[in-house]
């Protein structure tokens, strides 16, 4: 999402003649003042029309330049790889069969790591999968102020899909707000009993007259980075309370989409150093308990525990939570 489309969405409408009570300040003016003020208020306007001028010109540039990255972009793919080497000769003679590495390995992965508010979304049990995370890419849409992410991974023992697609609509809406019109996520052909977003859990029942307990196995979701791949579908405006939850899924995944965009994406290196730094004052430890006595993790392990550095959240498509805050500050966007 680029700053224009940002600034676009965060934009505030104000009305320059209603006061804090809904008055009509105007009301209550000498007439010479009345007139300056609606001359100023003209003047205003011819701001309006600049300042739009520039938003369409600076899209416009950003698409170019984009362009221009993307030559970059695959260079540092080819790199990652391991199909283009740039290491010395003495660097690949100073290796030893221990230490001898093709591309630059776990590159993505440590860089979601490195951020966060991607960090938060990782378990252990994403990590092995993450290994053969490839490349990212993202495309700014030329018809609206969306984007599409695109994940490339090699071929891996978890799921068939070499390609993982998530893809934002935005549109302009009449007054010129932003419309979240789609979300639109890959199914995942995830190989038997290789579902990173479901686990398995041991219910215990108790029988009503004092008979034997006995235990039933249930399938349900869990938290996944891979839960980032699901459709989240807008809600029909005339369900209100089916609406707040659901926008609140749509903000919290929109913000994580709107954060690999517009930040890992263009400075992937500087984040798998670790040399991109954010204040991570807000994410602190949550203390919920994730199951009660009466349950047991069928697939549960000290690996399988969700990573807790930085505060780990629940994904927002399971809980309808809200992602905390990008620097980027994303763009609050309504619903259709």
């Amino acid at each position: 999402m680029t700053d224009a489309v940002a600034t676009k969405l965060n934009e505030l409408v104000i009305d320059a003649d209603v006061g804090d009570e809904g008055e009509d300040i105007t009301l209550d003016l000498p007439a010479a003042v009345l007139t300056r003020v609606n001359h100023l208020k003209a003047l205003q306007e011819q701001h309006g029309v600049l300042e739009a001028e520039f938003e369409k010109e600076r899209r416009l540039l950003e698409l170019k330049y984009e362009k221009l990255y993307q030559p970059l972009y695959s260079e540092r793919a080819l790199v990652v790889s391991g199909d283009k080497e740039v290491a010395t000769a003495e660097d690949k003679a100073a290796e030893t069969e221990e230490t001898k590495t093709v591309g630059i390995p776990q590159f993505w992965m440590k860089a979601f790591l490195n951020h966060p508010e991607t960090e938060q979304l990782i378990t252990d049990r994403d990590m092995p999968a993450l290994e053969f995370l490839k490349d990212v890419k993202s495309e700014s849409s030329t018809e609206n102020n969306g984007f599409r992410l695109e994940f490339t991974f090699a071929p891996n023992p978890f799921f068939e899909n070499t390609v993982l697609t998530k893809a934002y609509d935005v549109a302009e809406g009449p007054d010129g707000d932003a419309l979240l019109k789609n979300i639109q996520g890959t199914e995942i052909k995830w190989l038997e009993g290789k579902n990173l977003t479901e686990k398995k859990k041991k219910i215990k029942q108790k029988a009503k007259n004092g008979g034997q307990t006995r235990f039933i196995t249930k399938v349900e979701p869990c938290d996944s980075f891979f839960q980032l791949f699901s459709t989240v579908d807008i809600p029909a405006e005339d369900d209100e309370e089916e609406n707040e939850d659901v926008m609140r899924q749509l903000d919290a995944d929109f913000q994580i989409g709107f954060t690999i965009h517009e930040t890992i994406v263009p400075q992937a290196v500087l984040w798998f150093t670790g040399e991109a730094q954010l204040d991570d004052s807000d994410y602190e430890d949550d203390d919920d308990d994730e199951y009660d006595d009466e349950e047991e993790d069928e697939d549960s392990d000290d690996d399988d525990a969700p990573r807790k550095k930085g505060g780990k959240k629940p994904f927002p498509a399971l809980e309808g939570a809200a992602g905390a805050d990008s620097t980027e500050k994303p763009p609050e966007c309504k619903n259709q």
